[in-house]
């Protein structure tokens, strides 16, 4: 008996980074097809160059991928050469698939990185009918410190038809020549809805835009959906042979230590800790360069309480938070730079899916400080710090339970 073939997708999504390869913006990408549920084909950008794969991240959104089509064009995230191939070049294919099936009734895009919105608002003005979500990660035209991210566009053929398509719709295309700007304006002029990970990214991009009738559209079709939680199964799915001392409290923290995360107060408060309480904690740092970090252990004298691993794959990330006692995330530090704090870190939504306790580091009034931490301390802020991790050597370690399946 021949095997039955599979649904045709009436979805397309448009991400430059997918799975298998390795980067934050894949995996959020693959946990929203799979948050929708419903089949999808798949443009991406074909990134060997610059992104390692783990063909892990293939089970996140699973059989739901019908086709894949990584696009052969220049890896380049900001570069208008790199847009331009990207948006030509899957436009093309995206047109010849639609025609093989059913046609395509829904459409998701998102960035990073801002290839993505070109393509889609390329074939958006194509298929008008199509609904189309685009979602935005983190602001695209300033950056964690405020200032103006830049990339120059060319005047050719493409961007003449998506300034057309923006006059069509009744807005007037961006003048400053700003690739950055054109995404975000692309997309709030064109999509049907658009997709911020809390409210305070929403209002900061908006607020951004000159043209009060163009806000007033990007605020009326704006969704605020946070980072899909996956299911417990998948905390299950890997083993990762890493001894842990039982005589010890376990505080898990995955990524760089970023200057702007803050992350040297927890060095700083392990440091002034006294000896009795350092013997009773261990924190874990899985990241990537760490001779850095290591150096400065050793400078600190806090060899016997910091142990450092490199980059976990996804799956076995997500085994070694359940087997931590506390897991360590931190805002950004944005005060005096920014109006707002919009970022909402992306592990927060792996961690409260693991049942452990979470520890963060927040920024007064930012998203992060409203979800429901365990423990929480001011980002870059010694003498909190400080406080937590006497609470953890002293006290019992609270684990909270995992967060309810998704619906």
């Amino acid at each position: 008996m021949s095997e039955p073939l599979p649904t045709p997708a009436r979805d397309l999504v448009v991400s430059f980074c997918f799975p298998p390869y390795v980067d934050t913006a894949a995996i959020v990408a693959a946990k929203r097809v799979r948050e929708a549920g419903r089949p999808v084909d798949v443009l991406q950008n074909r990134m060997g160059s610059e992104r390692r794969t783990d063909p892990d991240l293939a089970q996140i959104a699973g059989d739901l991928v019908q086709r894949r089509h990584p696009i052969p064009s220049p890896t380049l995230f900001s570069a208008w050469r790199g847009i331009s191939s990207f948006t030509e070049k899957g436009v093309q294919r995206a047109l010849a698939w639609d025609r093989e099936g059913p046609g395509y009734e829904r459409m998701y895009s998102r960035a990073q990185f801002t290839a993505s919105h070109f393509l889609a608002a390329r074939f958006a003005l194509l298929r008008p009918g199509l609904h189309w979500t685009a979602e935005f990660s983190d602001p695209l035209s300033r950056d964690v410190t405020g200032a103006v991210r830049r990339s120059p566009v060319r005047q050719d053929a493409l961007l003449e038809r998506l300034g057309e398509g923006m006059r069509r719709a009744g807005f007037a295309p961006p003048t400053s020549g700003n690739a950055y700007e054109w995404a975000e304006h692309l997309v709030f002029a064109l999509a049907d809805s658009v997709l911020f990970t809390n409210e305070h990214q929403r209002d900061l991009m908006i607020e951004t835009v000159q043209d009060p009738e163009l806000a007033a559209r990007a605020r009326e079709r704006s969704v605020v959906a946070p980072h899909p939680t996956l299911p417990p199964e998948f905390y299950e799915m890997a083993e990762v042979d890493r001894p842990l001392d039982p005589a010890r409290r376990h505080v898990g923290y995955f990524g760089n230590f970023y200057a702007t995360r803050g992350m040297g107060s927890v060095l700083e408060a392990l440091q002034a800790l006294p000896q009795q309480q350092r013997d009773r904690l261990c924190l874990h740092v899985f990241a990537g360069q760490r001779e850095e970090l290591e150096r400065e252990v050793r400078e600190r004298g806090l060899r016997e309480c910091v142990r450092t691993g490199p980059f976990l794959g996804f799956l076995q990330f997500l085994a070694m938070c359940r087997r931590m006692d506390v897991l360590l995330v931190s805002d950004a530090v944005t005060t005096g730079l920014l109006s707002t704090n919009p970022f909402l870190p992306s592990k927060w939504s792996d961690y409260r899916g693991s049942g452990v306790a979470v520890w963060g580091m927040v920024e007064p009034g930012s998203v992060l400080a409203d979800q429901d931490l365990t423990y929480r301390s001011l980002a870059g802020h010694t003498t909190s710090a400080v406080q937590v991790l006497a609470d953890l050597a002293d006290g019992p370690v609270l684990r909270p339970g995992p967060a309810p399946a998704p619906a």
